[in-house]
């Protein structure tokens, strides 16, 4: 073969020396024409294989938010990578906005991860399934037999015979004189007893009403974005540091027998038994906790604020009287009441960073290119609070909303979520809190158990007290002959 000669060669380089070139500044030229499409999320810097992990720390809904006080500036979105799982953490409520509006089917999905397959491996729940027709089946059967307008008037005596026994437990239990009472099993009882009113006609053994609390508080604890282990390599996964995977086979075991032992009322469609069992599941897991454990903040926020407490107290008192028990339609008359719960849900919202979300395209965000599998949190703890929109952000003061229309005014409120995956039992929850704390306070005094009420938040994917409250409980003295009537 010739060799080839040197200015043939020369000229070769040159020409490919300048087709390179001119694709670069090509692709230059596209990047500048459409720098806005193709502007890196802020992001911390990350470790190799670990990502972001590292700088996770309990409870996880706090330590996001730091991470996007310090990195996130002014985009309104922070860009994780737990191990090798992309994350967009919302931090703006406009961005939240245009998330659950313009790209809310994109962003329906939920993550594949490998804690919820071992949760509910034998039928994924209401918030846990992929959007599709199985999420749209479960949804509606929860709607139309249990939570619309229809169904929840229907069964409003459920809930105010409820609230009657919950009123004569905590009579047994305080006496005359008082005792101390722990206040979320005290609400879980009077909420579980509700739900299952609903949805099966009959109520739950102490035994059963047990386990289904350690049951769906193991399940929250591990669930959702909480979960390191989800995020690390399979070969690392299957090593199961701390016995995580085992312990929820363990949950998912307990679930299944648990909703294999339900009695649910017969269905006038013709459904099969596992969807039934799921949708009762759903209503008892999604509903007790998250109910009960907002019964249990609002009461340790007015421990701690006693003015507040005095003032619901005497519109109580002074509208529904103290000869005849609280009944749900009084609710509507007790706008103070209505304000303590609102505020409660700015300052303890029922998911901090909501049920994570999954991107199921590639979209645009707030300008920026978000792929196809990115895990969405968004960071409502932080936007609830938000001094720009909030005066005294961090003062419980249910007097910001009397007469009050909070998205009239800007402020921003999405404590049961939004778009098409928004919360279905938000009325319900609004109708439960209100008749547990009104029946509290109107036929008990509550003052601390000795030392102060520690408001430190746990972790998980609901938000409890990390330290649960337990207060003095005593019968008021004008409410003393209604109570005796409840035995």
């Amino acid at each position: 073969m010739e060799m080839i000669s040197k200015p043939l060669l020369s000229a070769s380089l040159l020409l490919l020396i300048t087709c390179l070139l001119s694709r670069l500044l090509s692709a230059s030229r596209r990047n500048n024409a459409d720098v806005e499409h193709y502007r890196r999320i802020p992001s911390p810097p990350a470790f190799p294989v670990v990502g972001h992990l590292h700088l996770l720390k309990k409870p996880l809904h706090r330590s996001l938010a730091a991470l996007a006080k310090r990195y996130a500036s002014d985009a309104g979105i922070l860009l994780l990578r737990f191990g090798s799982k992309p994350v967009l953490l919302v931090t703006s409520a406009a961005v939240a906005g245009e998330c659950f509006t313009i790209h809310d089917v994109a962003l329906a999905d939920r993550p594949g991860l490998a804690s919820r397959r071992l949760l509910t491996e034998d039928f994924p729940s209401i918030s846990t399934a992929n959007y599709g027709a199985l999420w749209r089946q479960l949804r509606r059967l929860a709607t139309v037999h249990a939570l619309c307008a229809h169904r929840l008037a229907a069964t409003t005596p459920a809930r105010d015979a409820g609230a009657r026994a919950m009123a004569a437990r905590l009579r047994r239990r305080a006496g005359a004189a008082g005792s101390p009472v722990a206040v979320k099993a005290a609400a879980y009882e009077f909420v579980v007893a509700v739900i299952m009113a609903m949805v099966a006609g009959e109520g739950m053994t102490e035994e059963q009403v047990r386990r289904l609390k350690e049951m769906t508080e193991a399940g929250f604890a591990a669930a959702g974005a909480a979960n390191r282990q989800d995020f690390l390599p399979a070969a690392l996964r299957v090593m199961d540091f701390g016995r995580t995977a085992k312990r929820l086979a363990g949950i998912a075991t307990a679930r299944h027998q648990f909703g294999q032992s339900l009695q649910q009322e017969g269905s006038p469609e013709p459904i099969d038994d596992v969807v039934i069992r799921t949708v009762c599941l759903s209503l008892l897991q999604a509903g007790t906790d998250t109910s009960s454990s907002t019964i249990e903040w609002a009461m340790a926020l007015l421990l701690k604020n006693p003015d507040v407490l005095k003032k619901a107290t005497s519109e109580i008192h002074t509208i529904v009287g103290t000869s005849h028990l609280i009944k749900e339609s009084d609710l509507t008359a007790l706008p103070y009441l209505r304000c303590i719960i609102t505020e409660t849900l700015r300052l303890k919202p029922l998911t901090p960073n909501h049920v994570p979300h999954e991107a199921s395209r590639d979209c645009m965000i707030a300008g920026y290119t978000v792929a196809r599998g990115t895990m969405v949190l968004v960071d409502v703890y932080s936007m609830q609070r938000d001094p720009n929109m909030w005066e005294d952000p961090e003062k419980f003061m249910p007097e910001r909303f009397m007469d009050v229309n909070v998205e009239g005014d800007g402020r921003f409120m999405m404590p049961f979520g939004m778009g098409r995956r928004k919360c279905p039992g938000e009325g319900l929850a609004l109708r439960t809190v209100g008749m547990a704390l009104g029946v509290m306070i109107q036929c008990f005094e509550w003052e601390c158990a000795g030392e102060e009420v520690n408001l430190s938040e746990g972790s998980g994917l609901t938000m409890p007290m990390a330290v649960p409250l337990v207060a003095l409980c005593k019968p008021r003295a004008e409410t003393e002959s209604l109570l005796k009537t409840l035995w």
